[in-house]
C-alpha cells in the first residue's frame, strides 16, 4: 500500500470538505423568479367568491402592498395569493415556492391583530399576471401541501416542494403560475400574515440545519486518527511465532 499516496488523498478530502462547511455549501442556492403578492376576501355571507381585497399593489385600505393574509375578519376568510411570470422560464431539477412569516396577526388592528392554530392549504393555480378576485377561487391545479401555524413565528422561512407543478406549467406553456393559501381550520377570526413570496431552486426553511464546522471538522479528525492507526499497523514488522 502506497501510505503516502493514501495521506495525500485524505488531506485533499479534507481541505474540500472544510472549504465547503466554512462556505455554508450554499453554491447552488438560487431565486428563480420574485412573485408579487396579494389578499382577497369573501364578504362574509358567501364563502365561494372573493369580493375584495384586504392587500394589494394599489394598498387597500391603506394596508402595506405585497402582503398575503390568511385567515379570518370578522365574518370574512381571507386568503393571501402570488402569482409568477413564466414568461423565458424553462423547467428546472427542483422548485420551491418559499415565503416568510411577516405577522402573527392579520392586517386590521383592533379586529384580526391575533393569530389562530390550525392547517394552512398552498394550493397552485393557473394565474394570469393579474391581481384580481376571482383568484381567491380559481380552480386548483394541485394541492401542494398542508402546514400548521402552532410552531410558526415571526421572521420564520417556509419552503415547499413545487417541482412537479412547475415544470408542467412550463412545459404546458402556461403564463403564469399562480399560489394559494387558504386556511383549512376555522381561523375564528384570527390570521397570519405572510411577505417575501419567491420561487428558489433550495429550500430555505428555517427549520433545515446546518452541520456545525467544528463538528464536522471533529469527525473528519476522528477519521484521520483512524488513517494514522492504520498507517501505524501497516509499518509494524509481522512476527513469526514459534511454538
Amino acid at each position: 500500500m502506497d501510505i503516502s499516496k493514501l495521506i495525500e488523498n485524505f488531506s485533499i478530502t479534507l481541505a474540500g470538505t472544510v472549504f465547503l462547511v466554512l462556505s455554508g455549501t450554499t453554491v447552488q442556492a438560487a431565486t428563480i423568479t420574485n412573485g408579487f403578492t396579494f389578499s382577497v376576501a369573501n364578504d362574509g355571507v358567501d364563502q365561494t367568491l372573493g369580493h375584495h381585497f384586504h392587500s394589494s399593489t394599489g394598498g387597500e385600505f391603506g394596508n402595506p402592498a405585497g402582503k398575503a393574509e390568511v385567515g379570518g375578519f370578522l365574518s370574512e376568510e381571507v386568503r393571501g395569493l402570488s402569482e409568477y411570470d413564466l414568461t423565458g422560464l424553462g423547467t428546472v431539477t427542483s422548485a420551491f415556492v418559499t415565503f416568510n412569516v411577516f405577522n402573527d396577526a392579520g392586517l386590521f388592528l383592533g379586529y384580526n391583530d391575533f393569530p389562530f392554530t390550525g392547517d394552512i392549504n398552498i394550493v397552485a393555480y393557473e394565474g394570469n399576471n393579474s391581481e384580481d378576485l376571482s383568484d381567491y377561487q380559481a380552480l386548483s391545479i394541485q394541492t401542494i401541501d398542508t402546514f400548521n401555524t402552532g410552531s410558526l413565528s415571526v421572521g420564520d422561512t417556509l419552503s415547499f416542494d413545487i417541482t412537479s407543478t412547475f415544470n408542467n406549467a412550463v412545459t404546458n406553456g402556461l403564463s403564469s403560475l399562480g399560489i394559494r393559501l387558504e386556511s383549512e381550520t376555522d381561523p375564528q377570526g384570527g390570521a397570519w400574515t405572510f411577505d417575501t413570496f419567491r420561487l428558489t431552486t433550495d429550500n430555505q426553511s428555517s427549520n433545515i440545519s446546518v452541520p456545525e464546522p467544528s463538528a464536522v471538522l471533529g469527525l473528519l479528525a476522528f477519521g484521520f486518527g483512524g488513517l494514522l492507526q492504520k498507517v501505524k499497523k501497516d509499518k509494524t514488522p509481522e512476527r513469526n511465532f514459534r511454538c
